[in-house]
C-alpha cells in the first residue's frame, strides 16, 4: 500500500491528500510524477504497436503484388 505524500519534497509546504501539484511552488508530488512516467510508457507501447501493423500491412501487401 503506497502511503500519502504528507509534504512537497522541494519546498516542504504541507500538500492536499492526493495531490498532483504543491500549491505553494508547483512542484510535482511523486504521485503525479509516477502517473507521468506510466503515460510516457502506454503512449510509447501504443506508438510501437501502430508502427508495428503499419509496417505488416506494408509488407503483407509488397509480397501479393
Amino acid at each position: 500500500m503506497q502511503q500519502v505524500q504528507a509534504a512537497c519534497d522541494t519546498c516542504g509546504a504541507a500538500l492536499v491528500p492526493n495531490a498532483a501539484y504543491c500549491e505553494r511552488c508547483g512542484a510535482r508530488t511523486r504521485r503525479a510524477r509516477r502517473l507521468v512516467r506510466l503515460a510516457i510508457r502506454v503512449e510509447l507501447l501504443f506508438f510501437a504497436l501502430v508502427v508495428g501493423i503499419v509496417i505488416a500491412f506494408t509488407w503483407i501487401y509488397s509480397v501479393q503484388r
